[in-house]
């Protein structure tokens, strides 16, 4: 890969083809003159392609909830949908039936519990005459006034009192539980009826259809898939080493074919390890910018940064082609020597070279005048 990119970038620079010269005519020689550059050690990371499919990060497949008969179907594969658009409806005769009867079983149950309160507000009635009654009795058979069974009756009485609130009150808690139940069925008769209209979950296309008119689902039973097509993630397999120059956050260029090959914006949205140690890998999920055009299952390609290594680097400007042959121009006291090299990674106007060592001068002016030998004047 590296190869290639110095290929095609050298074809756009200055490509000279020939043999090298056997060496000037001394007696006719001119100097050439040409500025020169210091070939240094420097630092370059090899970048790698990688590819996959653009999916969407929110993808539901949307089932009912309550079994029945699909009597409408509002939607078609294609159609957009925003969330809460209804997809389809199940018949809900039944489950109004139902909803109807709970109902009216809560309503007799509170019925029955205000009959309970006010049997209970009579008991207390009653409990309060008694007490009254049996105070007066009590201070009247102090004084000798009433005999001994009429106080007998009396207290009596106030027992007979006291029980009745007791059953009263027992009876109004049983009618208030039976209310709650009621109430509680109520609810549960609410919802197969509100699960009967099947929604959208967020906003989106869909991309799948299950059901027709007159089709019968259960619960689970899938109804459509609906895709975001404007949150898509680009999921690639990264080489460990690769993987650690890479964080959340981080910019990326995405490559998708079916846009012509168009760099579309992305960032690095989360490095999942990998669950296989053995893989040497992590996965890297990348969020990708929407736009028009660009839907889940495209092939993308995105280009990460390599391992970083040291090597000998020139400016771009001092490579030339000779006979097919990639190199420089090394300039040793006054005459310019044609040194083969090897391109490898390139770095802003800087290229990666090997058969050059650091430190060497290389011609970076008039290099299409240079031949092997030629005598040369260095400008400042």
């Amino acid at each position: 890969m590296r190869n290639s990119v110095i290929a095609a970038a050298l074809a756009g620079g200055v490509l000279i083809s020939g043999c090298a010269s056997h060496g000037p005519d001394t007696s006719a020689e001119q100097s050439i003159p040409v500025s020169v550059a210091i070939a240094r050690t420097a630092s370059f990371s090899s970048p790698i392609e990688l590819s996959g499919t653009l999916s969407a990060v929110s993808n539901a497949t949307v089932g009912a909830a309550s079994a029945g008969r699909i009597v409408s179907v509002s939607v078609r594969v294609g159609d957009r949908v925003s969330a809460g658009t209804v997809l389809a409806q199940v018949d809900t005769s039944q489950y109004g039936a139902q909803l109807v009867g709970a109902r009216a079983g809560a309503a007799a149950a509170s019925d029955s519990q205000r009959a309970a309160q006010a049997q209970v507000a009579q008991a207390q009635s009653r409990l309060q005459l008694a007490q009254t009654t049996a105070g007066r009795m009590s201070s009247l058979y102090a004084q000798g006034a009433i005999s001994k069974q009429q106080q007998d009756e009396t207290q009596a009485s106030l027992a007979a009192a006291r029980a009745g609130v007791a059953q009263a009150q027992a009876g109004l808690g049983a009618a208030a539980s039976m209310a709650a139940q009621a109430q509680a069925g109520v609810m549960a008769a609410s919802v197969p009826l509100q699960n009967a209209t099947i929604t959208a979950p967020f906003s989106g296309v869909v991309t799948s259809k299950f059901v027709e008119p007159g089709s019968v689902v259960g619960p689970g039973s899938p109804v459509a898939t609906v895709q975001d097509t404007h949150d898509l993630e680009l999921d690639v397999a990264v080489p460990e080493d690769n993987a650690a120059s890479l964080v959340p956050g981080a910019s990326v260029a995405v490559h998708v074919d079916a846009l012509g090959g168009a760099q579309v914006p992305a960032t690095v949205r989360a490095v999942v390890p990998s669950d296989n140690a053995a893989l040497r890998s992590a996965t890297v999920r990348i969020a990708v910018a929407s736009r028009a055009g660009l839907l889940p299952g495209m092939f993308a390609r995105v280009s990460v940064p390599g391992s970083t290594h040291r090597g000998v680097s020139v400016p771009f400007a001092a490579m030339v082609t000779r006979a097919g042959q990639a190199g420089v121009f090394a300039v040793v006291s006054d005459r310019a020597t044609f040194m083969p090299v090897q391109p490898g990674v390139v770095n802003g106007t800087s290229v990666e070279v090997s058969g050059l060592r650091a430190g060497a001068r290389v011609a970076v002016t008039n290099i299409a005048q240079l031949t092997d030998g030629a005598r040369v004047t260095v400008s400042p």
